[in-house]
């Protein structure tokens, strides 16, 4: 296992709540790899492991049968939407930078998207819109940012509402990839909006539900999945306190678009 290994496996686990888990695990079974004064048979345990999860993660990647058609998908879009760098040389340069902004993942993050340099990438979406972001919209615009994100920075979010005239910033400290769906109050202030175009109050944080380090009782668990279960498909009857299965992340430059 690489130390790119290491930075995709704690970037896709970062997408769960619960994600940090595998992180800690993963964690010491490397620093007990790495350290020369563990006993032999702590090191073939945690060999074993960690070559477990390689394999693991191999296989998840999916380029065997049944064939995953992820990555071409994801490139699809953000390469023929996006506007990005002329020429895949200015990537090292570019990603390096990445990596000073948001440490150990913006260098990911830039590298998912070399495909697209627009000298070898050359469709283009006609209505793609390129901007200006920074004119007043009819309607306002709500800015959702999630403290936690490994995907989408919460910078991104607040540099965004600070650019659109007639916005409105919602954060909420949770934990995974966005905020809808973690907790009532973020799910409640974004259906207000979508519904009746109505904006929470400025300078609203909301606390996700699924917090990091707190193991719920196995008697508290299996009672919220059966509720959850229960309530599955009908709207206004509050949210699941236990967020669905997450699509492990492709690597993409993690960028907040405002429509």
């Amino acid at each position: 296992m690489s130390y790119a290994d290491f930075v995709s496996a704690t970037l896709g686990n970062l997408y769960d709540p619960n994600g940090w888990q595998y992180i800690v695990e993963l964690t010491g079974e490397l620093l007990v790899l790495t350290d020369p004064a563990a006993a032999a048979p702590a090191r073939a345990q945690a060999r074993t492991a960690v070559a477990r999860r390689a394999a693991q993660a191999r296989q998840q990647r999916g380029y065997d049968f049944p064939y995953d058609n992820g990555l071409e998908t994801f490139l699809t879009v953000d390469c023929t939407d996006a506007y990005h760098p002329k020429s895949a040389d200015a990537w090292p340069a570019l990603s390096a930078r990445e990596d000073k902004r948001a440490p150990y993942f913006g260098r990911a993050w830039a590298w998912g998207t070399a495909p697209c340099a627009r000298n070898t990438w050359t469709v283009r979406d006609e209505d793609a819109w390129t901007g200006p972001f920074d004119r007043t919209t009819a309607a306002p615009v709500l800015v959702v940012g999630n403290y936690w994100d490994p995907a989408t920075n919460y910078q991104g979010a607040v540099s965004s509402a600070r650019l659109l005239p007639n916005s409105r910033l919602l954060s909420s400290d949770s934990w995974g990839h966005t905020a809808y769906g973690t907790s009532a109050c973020v799910t409640g202030a974004v259906d207000a909006y979508l519904l009746k175009g109505t904006l929470p109050a400025r300078g609203t944080l909301c606390t996700g539900d699924v917090q990091p380090f707190q193991d719920e009782p196995v008697a508290a668990r299996a009672a919220a999945s059966k509720s959850d279960l229960a309530r599955a498909g009908e709207p206004g009857r509050g949210e699941p306190k236990r967020l669905p299965p997450v699509v492990a992340p492709l690597p993409a430059v993690g960028t907040l678009t405002v429509r």
